[in-house]
Formats: structure tokens, sequence, C-alpha cells
């Protein structure tokens, strides 16, 4: 067996009164897949930023080909070959992509070589992308293979995914597996951050799972002797299955009526074109739909964030012009966009000024209302945190020490506080674990026992356990909307995805 490239030893990590790290052993080796999973919240990212130098450990050592290693900024340890692919992009939107990669990869090739660079190793792993493209007009799929060209470019030795596959729609998944059995080839190291285990089981050479900060297994496995059960029960301690039961809700009054709507998505993206719809209290009414088909600016018009050209909306019963609706719909929508960190938080700001952020009436008092009742906010913080099972010290820790799963449980908790009549949830799970996935669910199902649920994702699963009817939207047209509970309908769901109607 080869030596290890990375040894990690007794590695702690503390933020204040909080471990994300304790003493973690990992072994990583070249020409392998090592899949590293555990819930929200374990620490797995924590030990993957300090490997690739975004964090310094309190504790412990790291050694690199047997000689002892530290990292002091990321650009440190792409020096030595280590660079991770985060879940947030680390990319300019207002530059082209050459501009991006020149900021990070110009030294070593030159700005004037650095398009043809791009070219090579684009051509040579097969990751497509325009050089002049400006990041924005990008997919999430074609960002992040500018991305992985970028570590490539600096011949990065280990490359760390986070959750790669999180905003990529299946073709895109199978173009970024393909790189990574040709990265694996090659004798890179690769290690993936996951929570979907399908992966973990069609790519994984070696698996560790991380439990409170703690490493509680690490071994070499055979995907033909694991099954998704066997890890899921590893990662949370219990048996999960990811299925919720769906209790039969009277469907009541039209709370939403889209007609003949159209307008062009934020920042330049792809448009929606005449789309019409109802939701109706007690239902869960789902848009589904491969990224980048017009469904980004049809949610920001509905949430009031854009206006759309044209078209009317109807709101409990009062008709509203694409104008006019902007103004009104921002007291009247519970809202859980798709990006938690920058849409739906303020990361600097505490929980308990996040869990207020959108709730802000409910809170002034004295003359005016230019007095916040700061005691009321953090108890009413203290208690989201308790009703919602977020693994977090205290209201008052910032929003930005959250792990993804648990900031998302602070947006959803503030979200379905406001009782609204109509509650938007954008990709809700996006990037979360089996159990918070589990707990998201459920409380969506919950919420439409008392309001209409418009939800919006690309999982697929998702919408065929949540869904009452289902919108397919295609090229920013709704194709066809389906009932939910007729099989023979939902079967077609997947070709009208690609746009195929039969």
């Amino acid at each position: 067996m080869a030596d290890p490239v990375i040894s990690l030893s007794k590695v702690t990590k503390r933020f204040g009164p909080v471990w994300a790290n304790r003493e973690v052993d990992l072994d990583l080796f070249p020409g392998r897949v090592h899949a590293l999973l555990g819930e929200n919240g374990a620490g797995k990212s924590t030990l993957m930023s300090i490997l690739a130098g975004r964090y310094s450990a309190d504790g412990g050592t790291m050694m690199m080909h047997g000689r002892e290693v530290s990292f002091n900024s990321p650009a440190k340890a792409l020096d030595h070959g280590i660079g991770m692919v985060y879940q947030r992009f680390m990319l300019i939107e207002s530059m082209t992509v050459s501009e991006n990669l020149a900021l990070s990869a110009g030294k070593a090739h030159g700005r004037t070589g650095i398009d043809q660079v791009i070219h090579q190793t684009a051509e040579r792993y097969g990751l497509g992308v325009d050089p002049e493209k400006r990041v924005f007009e990008l997919s999430m799929g074609e960002r992040q293979r500018v991305e992985i060209i970028k570590l490539l470019m600096l011949d990065a030795e280990v490359l760390i995914f986070d959750e790669p596959t999180s905003v990529l729609t299946p073709p895109e998944v199978d173009a970024l597996f393909e790189v990574i059995d040709q990265l694996r080839a090659e004798g890179k190291t690769i290690v993936l951050i996951t929570h979907k285990l399908e992966e973990v089981l069609k790519l994984a050479d070696d698996i560790s799972i991380m439990r409170k900060g703690r490493l509680v297994f690490s071994e070499r496995i055979d995907a033909r002797q694991m099954s998704r059960q066997q890890l899921a029960r590893l990662m949370v301690g219990r048996d999960v299955v990811l299925r919720v039961d769906k209790k039969e809700v009277a469907v009541g009054e039209t709370i939403l009526a889209l007609q003949g709507v159209s307008g062009d998505s934020p920042l330049g993206g792809p448009s929606y074109t005449d789309v019409t719809l109802e939701i109706k209290q007690g239902e869960i009414f789902s848009i589904i739909g491969v990224a980048g088909n017009g469904q980004v600016g049809l949610v920001s018009a509905i949430t009031g964030l854009s206006q759309a050209r044209s078209g009317t909306i109807t709101f409990d019963g009062a008709t509203y012009n694409a104008r006019e609706w902007r103004m009104a719909s921002r007291e009247k929508i519970a809202y859980v966009p798709e990006d938690r960190y920058h849409s739906g938080s303020i990361g600097a700001m505490s929980i308990a000024d996040n869990f207020a952020l959108t709730r802000l009436a409910a809170y002034r008092s004295g003359m005016a209302g230019m007095v916040l009742d700061l005691e009321k906010m953090a108890a009413d913080g203290t208690r989201a945190i308790r009703d919602h099972n977020i693994k977090v010290e205290s209201s008052e820790d910032s929003a930005g020490s959250l792990s993804g799963g648990n900031l998302q449980k602070v947006i959803l908790a503030r979200e379905l506080t406001r009782n609204a009549k109509l509650f938007v949830a954008e990709q809700p799970t996006q990037g979360l674990d089996i159990s918070a996935t589990e707990e998201i669910w459920r409380a969506l199902l919950e919420c439409r026992e008392k309001a209409a649920v418009l939800l919006v994702t690309g999982d697929l699963k998702e919408v065929l356990s949540l869904s009452d009817r289902i919108g397919v939207i295609f090229n920013g047209r709704i194709l066809e909307i389906i009932d939910a509970h007729d099989s023979d309908q939902v079967d077609r769901v997947g070709l009208l995805m690609a746009g195929v109607r039969t």
C-alpha cells in the first residue's frame, strides 16, 4: 500500500465554546477518493478548511509526504498542492472567467498566456467553459468547472470537494464524476464531502464519518458490501428512512394566482414567459426544473424581489399588476431563499438578530416604534433553537458560525413564525444531511396544514415526497401542471424536465 499523502493527527479546532474538531486522526492516500460524511455541524468542512489553509488548527499536527506542514492561508496550502472547491464559489461575478483565473493563477502562467492554459486544461479534463463569459452569466455547473480549472492550473495534488453536486443538474453531476474518475486515475488525492450516500457508494474508495467533531468511523470500503441504510446509521447514530407521513389536508381557497406573468431574471439570467398557475391553502405546489430554466426570476417576482414585465398577480382575492405587486408583497409572504448565506441571513449578526430580521414589527415598542425589545428577541431566538433542534450554544452566537443545516433551520423557524398565508421555500434542503432534510420536510408538511406552500426545487425525490401538484418549468414556461397523486402522470415529470412531452 502506498504511503499517505496527508496524515492528520489529533487535529483540534474550537469556535468559542463549540468544539468543531476534537483530536481527529485521518490519512489520505494518492489515487483514491476519500468520502467524508457526517451530519451538518459534525465538523467535516472545518477539518478540510484547516487542511486547505482557511482556518488554523488549535492543536494537532498535519504531515504531507512525511513532513510536518501548517498553512496560514489558502494560498500557502495551494503552494503545497492542496486546494478546495467550496460550496460557495470563490469567484468575482462581475469579472470574466479569464480574469478570475488570472487573479489566482496568473503569476504561474503569465497574463498573456492564461487563455491558452485555460483552454488546454479544460480540454484535457472535459471542463468546457468560455473564458470571455462573465461569471454571473454561467450556470452553477460552469462556475464549479472554473473552480476546478483554477486548482488544476496550480497543479493541485490534493483536491477537496465540499458538497460538489448540491447545485448541479443530473448531466452536470455525471460530467463531474467523470472528471473525478480521471483525477483519481492520474494519482490525485480526492476528498469528497457529501451528504448524498448514493454518491459515496458510487465513487468512494475510503470513507470516514464524523459526529460532533470526532471521527467515529474510517475504513476502506467495498461499495458492494455497504448499504445506504448502514451509512446513514453510522452518520446519525440511528436508523433513518427519508420518508415522511403526508396527512390528508382539506384544500381551501386560492391564495396566489398568476395570470400571464412574464419577465427577466436578475443579473440577466434566463427569463420566464406567460406563467399561469394558482396555489391553494392546504397544498404544496412544487415548481421543478433543471437549474437555469427561469425559476430564479419567477420566484424573485413572486416574492417581490424583482418586478415582472407583464401579467397580473392575485393574492388572497386582491389583484395587482406587476408594479403594484412588488410594493404589496413584502408583508404577505414568508420566504426561505436558495442562498441561505447571502439572501437569508447576515453572518456577522447573532442568531437572535437573524431570527428577528423579517419580523421586526413584532419587537418594536416606544414612541413611533423606534425601540426594539431586545429581551424578547433573545427569548424568541432561544425558543427557536430549542423547538427546531438547532445545534448551537447560545442565541447570541453569530449566524456565520453555524453549519449549513443549522443556519437553514434558523431561517425556516423565523419564516414559519410569521404565519403568512403563502410560504415560499426555494431549494430548502440543498446541501443538507439526511436528518436535517427529514426535519425540514416535516416542517413544510405542517406548514401546509395552515397555509399555501410553494416549493421550488430540482430534487425529484423531494417533489414526489411532498407535493400535491407539480408544475414543470422548461425554458421559462410551465409545460404542464400535474396531480402528484396520479402515478401515470408523475412518471412523466423527468421527461418534462428535459422538455420532452409525450
